[in-house]
């Protein structure tokens, strides 16, 4: 398995070397957001990947993807340096392309790991779960966010150990919920990948790592040093689907979640209900699907 933490010298050039201008400026601005990738570190604007940072033999190689903007004075390859001072000419440069192509699931994703890594907002701090990752592609797996479940009570937060792991599924609407993108297919390729436990056991620590890095990256907010050093535990695996404005008068949602029956997966399947109008993920307010 393909591992997504980064290496040290990444870590360390991000933290006080050459890339320290762009970790400053996700720290600055809140509507970025910073995901590792293993040698690759992608900061995000909008759900779409602002710069791609490749890191080959101890070099490091910034992109603006070229299909964001057909301006040829958009510079794609600039430095650590150069990116972090026309970064609004870069996030212009999306927005039109944005306007056209609109990924409004993304975009929503990138939302629910704010409120729920950053205290920028006041709220994260009481949530019981952290975003690690979103986008995560690999070994055949596919899961929009993976979160790490640690309840917010106070003697909870002490014990590293304590944590667990959820794999999220955002639906946008309701266009996806059948077929080769719908709820059903993604139960089935969930239950293949937990059934896997040698690789669900280094997928969990991994994830562990990740965390720990993005702690430390200031990436993730409201705990204190060697609280991150947490131990996720691959026992008790939840999976929960977020659908964002759903159609109530819709049939659609109700027929897929009552064919896929709870009873035929070995994980708890929740549906995310939120707390009044918010993206902050309390576990008192997930559904059971048996319960939906």
């Amino acid at each position: 398995m393909k591992q997504r933490k980064i290496s040290e010298n990444f870590f360390s050039q991000l933290i006080s070397g050459i890339l320290r201008p762009l970790l400053d400026v996700v720290h600055e601005d809140d509507t970025l957001c910073m995901e590792l990738r293993g040698n690759v570190v992608n900061i995000y604007y909008r759900g779409g990947s602002l710069f791609c940072i490749e890191e080959t033999s101890g070099k490091y190689l910034l992109t603006f993807d070229k299909n964001y903007c057909d301006d040829r004075s958009v510079h794609l390859h600039p430095s650590p340096k150069e990116a972090a001072e026309l970064i609004p000419h870069y996030k212009q440069a999306m927005d039109h392309w944005f306007r056209r192509n609109p990924k409004y699931e993304r975009e929503f994703q990138q939302l629910i790991l704010r409120e729920n890594n950053c205290l920028s907002g006041k709220i994260s701090k009481s949530t019981d779960y952290f975003i690690v990752d979103v986008e995560y592609a690999e070994t055949g797996a596919r899961f929009d966010m993976v979160a790490l479940k640690w309840m917010s009570e106070s003697a909870a937060r002490k014990n590293t150990k304590k944590p667990t792991l959820a794999l999220i599924e955002v639906k946008y609407g309701d266009g996806a919920l059948r077929g080769d993108a719908g709820i059903r297919k993604h139960l089935s390729d969930m239950n293949q990948f937990l059934t896997n436990k040698e690789l669900l056991k280094d997928f969990c620590e991994d994830m562990s790592q990740v965390f720990r890095q993005k702690c430390e990256l200031g990436l993730v907010e409201g705990l204190v040093e060697k609280q991150y050093q947490v131990s996720i535990r691959p026992e008790d695996v939840e999976v929960i689907f977020i659908f964002a404005n759903h159609d109530p008068d819709s049939r659609i949602l109700d027929d897929e979640l009552s064919i896929a029956k709870a009873q035929n997966y070995p994980f708890p399947i929740k549906i995310a209900q939120s707390s009044m109008m918010g993206y902050g993920l309390y576990a008192n307010r997930l559904k059971n699907l048996s319960d939906y």
